[in-house]
């Protein structure tokens, strides 16, 4: 009976020894591919490497651009210019500034103001910031406005050209046109440069996210429906927009899947915004059809610098309903009272 109970335990404990070796040598084989699949961090270490790369060379260009005066508001007293500034590849973007005059030796805070996918800068939009005592910048992005008449991939056309290298993007070379423009900001004489805004919507959003992580001058930045927001997430829940483009390049060229996500990793917010220092407003419509809230909301959570979110529960892809007030109001507490 003695000899029965041991074989008994010894089944048992054998069995238990068998059951945990089972669960490690189970455990390992499964971990296999999650540890082959490391790839994101690798690719993490080139998209640093990359885009430190891209900056420092844009750090070495010279602020190369043209004022011409368009309008003169002499009862706000406000200037506004028709701006062309040599971006960091050469091409020649278009612009509108404005800023406020009068007050001798008088510097300005500088907003950046980046439109949507398909659209381009107003003067009007300038003139509007800059009777709130800012110093204007709303610029034509590449394929965009006026700029559209030295590159122009057209509408659908612009979101997949030279998707296949991230050098050639298109995507790459918008947020480089983006930096280039901070830069004439910072460099404007009658702006101080410790005073740098940005704001956008759509891919202006996603590029004042983008501009916020990769320059150290940006005191805060609003996104509004921020485009480029964890793009394998927002991208096949979108139904409309640019990333239809990406889905038709994709059915046509199937083979190339890996090369486009690619290019698309080196563009999306997520992988900026852990870098980003300065407080972030950003713009949420929960019945956004083009950049939907998934992504946008996966994205906030990343952000470790004060943020704050305004959701617009009925809204769908647009300027949310009281986004500049919420905008001005966000900026305010940074801008110094001398300023004010």
């Amino acid at each position: 009976m003695h000899a029965n109970k041991s074989n008994i335990v010894l089944i048992a404990v054998s069995f238990v020894v068998i059951f945990v070796a089972g669960i490690f040598l189970y455990t390992y084989i499964v971990s296999v591919p999650k540890i082959r699949k490391n790839i994101a961090v690798t690719r993490y270490r080139r998209f640093k490497r990359f885009w430190r790369g891209m900056y420092d060379n844009l750090n070495e260009k010279r602020v190369i651009y043209t004022l011409k005066p368009l309008y003169d508001d002499k009862i706000d007293k406000i200037e506004t210019y028709n701006l062309t500034l040599n971006s960091y590849d050469g091409l020649r973007l278009k612009g509108y500034f404005s800023i406020p005059y009068g007050v001798a030796g008088k510097k300005y805070p500088g907003v950046l103001l980046l439109h949507g996918y398909s659209s381009y800068g107003t003067p009007g939009w300038a003139h509007f910031f800059a009777m709130r005592g800012y110093g204007a910048l709303s610029i034509d992005l590449r394929g965009h406005g006026r700029s559209r008449a030295v590159y122009n991939p057209g509408f659908p056309g612009l979101m997949t050209d030279g998707i296949l290298h991230v050098r050639t993007f298109s995507m790459v070379k918008i947020i480089m046109d983006s930096l280039m423009s901070l830069k004439f900001l910072e460099h404007f004489k009658k702006i101080n440069h410790k005073l740098i805004f940005v704001t956008g919507g759509s891919m202006g959003g996603g590029l004042s996210l983008i501009d916020a992580a990769m320059d150290r001058h940006v005191v805060a930045s609003a996104a509004d429906v921020p485009f480029l927001s964890d793009i394998p997430v927002q991208m096949p829940l979108a139904k409309m927009g640019p990333y239809m483009e990406v889905k038709a390049f994709l059915k046509k060229h199937k083979d190339d899947k890996a090369a486009v996500m690619r290019s698309l990793y080196y563009v999306d917010t997520k992988h900026f915004v852990n870098r980003i220092k300065s407080p972030v407003l950003m713009g949420v419509g929960l019945k956004d059809e083009d950049c939907p809230p998934e992504g946008s909301l996966a994205v906030y959570k990343l952000i470790k610098s004060k943020k704050q979110l305004f959701i617009a529960k009925n809204s769908g892809h647009v300027v949310l309903p009281g986004w500049n007030e919420e905008v001005f109001k966000f900026f305010a507490p940074y801008i110094s009272k001398s300023i004010k």
